[in-house]
């Protein structure tokens, strides 16, 4: 009876402590790029792309044909505000386009995307402050 007991109990703390986590938002984001961008050291074109998380701070970004998938490493930021929808934020040098931000609809996180070498070499190279450029999602 006592074990009985205790595995009820274990399997309450742990549905409890999986429901905060279900109410994350976890499913694919869809966006619409409209200038071509990289995402660590990988070019991509201008398109139509969902993004979604897929184990241990990666995401998975594909473009809607197919033609194009990459696997990148992202670390979880806070916001202060909530956005109703997504918002991807690109670090912007001269005609440089690189993913920097993905901001969760409906949370005050996101993620933030790790610089590949490529974004660092020109950000050592360029004096004035970098632009940034917001693309909303859904």
């Amino acid at each position: 009876m006592k074990n009985r007991f205790m595995a009820v109990a274990g399997m309450i703390v742990v549905l409890a402590l999986a429901v905060p986590m279900f109410a994350q938002h976890s499913g694919p984001m869809k966006v619409t790029i409209p200038f071509s961008f990289a995402v660590e050291n990988d070019h991509l074109k201008a398109g139509d792309y969902t993004i979604e998380r897929i184990a241990n701070g990666r995401l998975l970004l594909r473009n809607e044909d197919g033609s194009a998938s990459i696997i990148f490493r992202a670390i979880r930021a806070e916001e202060k505000t909530t956005p109703e929808v997504a918002h991807y934020v690109f670090n912007h040098y001269g005609n440089e386009y690189f993913l920097t931000r993905i901001w969760l609809p409906g949370q005050q996180g996101g993620w933030e995307v790790l610089k590949g070498k490529y974004e660092m070499e020109i950000a050592k190279k360029r004096t004035a402050p970098v632009e940034t450029a917001m693309v909303a999602g859904r």
